[in-house]
């Protein structure tokens, strides 16, 4: 029998059949008894009339919703710049109706949405990663997560800048993350959702650095038991460290390795491809040895995707990117993991600044692979060379590829902390 699909939005009218679909797609970490059902009901209740950042659709077969998703619009900070992205929230599809394309058509609404809406860039955290990218999309920069003796942290002689947090303190707490997000390549400013989170969590604990009257950093952090049987075994989580320069990082580590009598370990989170370097010892508690005679430092993690739908309104977009002042074209020709179609887009660098068309210029070298992996190039989540080397891409220019390489390096990859 033919069925008739149609993606709309979805308002208050529809809650109990949206948690049904999304209590049953991510159940982890969830009790699903009637007191989780009615947090979640409320929590959508008051999502669904209060947002004004996330609009929520649904898809309906022949008046049944049986997908859900909400789109989220972002502030990024790409090159330096807040830009408008739009985020893909909580697909999920009831489980009587998967595997029969619905999640596929709710990713190709998403992009029309995002296209519509003008934004450069889409951008999501994976349920699963394959089926992101063979629709297109690049992966992320990685997050290395740190596990190790609190006592191994730098010591610091004066923690006279620091101070503890409380609920008074949250205008300082948004508006540090403000100025580090502004200052920070992939960062995100905080949304709604996000920041009535922040507000409901009461069982954390936050540090923040002052100076002269100004939050210039502060760390969020739990502890955690790391024994059954002995109370004084713990560990520190810290799930937010906004720092804006290393002062500020190393007088709150500092306090850290201060609290080594309470919590014997601590877990750190960086996007710092370098933070390694900071501690005295970085290897990690369960002392695994690697071949060929190295200590494990950490545990590394993806998380954000990108798709970048126009390549050549992205780059005409972000001409205040700075570059240097080498003169080079250079013609990229992708693939479309979504649409199979083929697409080119030839970008100029001329007098430290880039520029990007469609037609085809005489270039220096061609650069051939798919537009998923030239998202990824072009946020900075990975160096030209590497893809070359690694045969993700290909380039019938060799000899070319050290300059082009030194000409789309950038200092930072894009790192952000939101959960979304």
């Amino acid at each position: 029998m033919k069925t008739n699909r149609e993606i709309r939005p979805i308002g208050t009218e529809y809650v109990e059949e949206y948690i049904e679909i999304y209590l049953n797609a991510y159940p982890a970490f969830k009790a699903l008894d009637e007191d989780c059902r009615e947090y979640f009901r409320q929590k959508t209740r008051r999502d669904m009339t209060s947002d004004k950042e996330v609009d929520f659709f649904g898809m309906f077969q022949d008046d049944r919703l049986i997908s859900i998703m909400k789109l989220v619009s972002l502030q990024k900070n790409i090159y330096g710049q807040i830009r408008p992205a739009i985020g893909l929230m909580s697909l999920a599809v009831h489980p009587l109706f998967k595997k029969q394309g619905a999640a596929l058509e709710m990713v190709r609404f998403y992009e029309a949405y995002a296209e519509e809406k003008g934004a450069d860039i889409t951008v999501l955290l994976p349920f699963n990663i394959e089926f992101y990218r063979k629709m297109g999309y690049g992966l992320g920069a990685r997050i290395d997560e740190y596990h190790v003796p609190t006592a191994s942290l730098p010591k610091q002689k004066s923690l006279q800048h620091l101070r503890l947090l409380h609920e008074t303190d949250f205008p300082d707490i948004l508006a540090c993350h403000e100025a580090f997000a502004k200052a920070k390549h992939g960062m995100l400013m905080k949304f709604e959702e996000e920041i009535r989170d922040m507000e409901a969590d009461d069982s954390i604990l936050r540090v923040g650095y002052y100076d002269e009257g100004t939050l210039a950093g502060y760390a969020a952090y739990r502890f955690k038991e790391n024994s059954e049987t002995n109370y004084t075994l713990n560990r520190i989580e810290v799930e937010e460290m906004i720092c804006c320069d290393g002062k500020v990082l190393r007088e709150i580590l500092g306090y850290f390795r201060n609290q080594a009598d309470l919590a014997q370990t601590i877990v750190l989170r960086s996007g710092e491809e370098d933070f390694y370097h900071l501690l005295p010892d970085a290897s990690h508690v369960s002392g695994y040895y690697i071949p060929y005679g190295y200590l494990q430092t950490s545990v590394s993690a993806m998380g954000n995707m990108y798709k970048i739908l126009d390549p050549v309104r992205f780059v005409n977009n972000t001409s205040y990117r700075r570059f240097p002042m080498i003169d080079r074209t250079v013609t990229f020709r992708y693939t479309d993991e979504l649409s199979g179609e083929t697409g080119d887009v030839t970008v100029t660098f001329q007098e430290g600044m880039w520029s990007a068309a469609k037609v085809s210029a005489a270039q220096d070298a061609i650069i051939i692979c798919t537009k998923g992996d030239l998202s990824s190039l072009l946020m900075n989540c990975g160096r030209l060379s590497s893809f070359i080397r690694l045969g993700v891409m290909e380039t019938d220019k060799p000899e070319e590829i050290p300059v082009l390489d030194q000409l789309l390096y950038y200092p930072q990859k894009p790192y952000s902390n939101s959960d979304f």
